[in-house]
């Protein structure tokens, strides 16, 4: 079988029709390629037991020498593509996806929690920071609480699909189990961050609304979990550190320079 039009770009693999239902994930690395879909695939197939709004996962495929990954097809623009720019809108999206977000924290698993274990391993293996600064943010992430919550921990705007029978969350591949608060301090640096898709709508383009976007949906989120902003900002230092491999150029100079102005506080 021959795979059909392409229906997403991301960071890692291209997604393309696949048969009448289903979708095939196709990494762009054929080295990193049987990794990848082998860490989504486990991941994918816990998110498959826990009712969550996600995709169907179907199993893995040799295409064209990758190893792929199958899903149920899910039709609808992502929530990026449907924000107007207008107040109204980037508010009501923004408090959507903080209503989904805390909807993912409500469930926790029997399984031992990494997503603490996880930062700790990337950050010590970090090339553009000092062993100093290193230290420092593994003394910080030392501190902070372990959980049990499934954490998606790439959690935007661009992986929420406005399907006509609702939300529905992709891409799992970065899930990890852990404390909520930190899946959070993730999706509130992304929302931040100067850096944009290469087909960025408006919304994106002009920081004001991007700055409105951030704040209804932290004020959300906070307002619905009982947090606080603290106990966001708690985990903002391991979390920029955790980043900064996967940027480059400006967008990964800005994550250092944030890193640095709150590690120098």
């Amino acid at each position: 079988m021959r795979h059909g039009e392409l229906l997403g770009m991301g960071n890692t693999a291209n997604v393309y029709r696949w048969g009448k239902t289903e979708v095939i994930k196709i990494f762009h690395n054929p080295d990193k390629s049987w990794n990848e879909a082998s860490k989504e695939a486990e991941n994918a197939e816990i998110i498959n037991d826990l009712n969550l709004r996600a995709p169907r996962y179907s199993g893995t495929v040799e295409y064209e020498g990758k190893s792929c990954l199958i899903y149920e097809r899910i039709d609808g623009q992502t929530m990026l593509m449907r924000i107007e720019p207008t107040v109204f809108s980037i508010s009501y999206h923004a408090k959507q996806m903080a209503q989904l977000q805390y909807e993912i924290h409500q469930v926790k698993v029997k399984i031992q929690p990494n997503l603490r274990n996880e930062l700790f391993n990337k950050i010590s293996a970090q090339e553009l920071i000092t062993d100093d600064e290193k230290d420092m943010v593994k003394r910080i992430l030392d501190q902070l609480p372990e959980s049990n919550h499934i954490c998606h921990y790439d959690f935007h705007p661009g992986n929420i699909i406005l399907s006509s029978k609702g939300p529905v969350i992709i891409d799992w591949l970065n899930a990890l189990i852990g404390y909520e608060a930190a899946d959070v301090a993730r999706s509130s640096m992304m929302l931040q961050s100067h850096a944009m898709p290469p087909d960025a709508p408006e919304m994106l383009i002009r920081r004001e609304y991007r700055e409105l976007f951030h704040e209804e949906y932290l004020k959300e989120y906070l307002m619905l979990s009982g947090k606080n902003h603290e106990e966001i900002n708690d985990w903002m230092a391991p979390t920029l550190a955790y980043r900064i491999d996967e940027m480059e150029g400006s967008n990964q100079f800005e994550i250092l320079t944030r890193l640095r102005s709150l590690l120098n506080k």
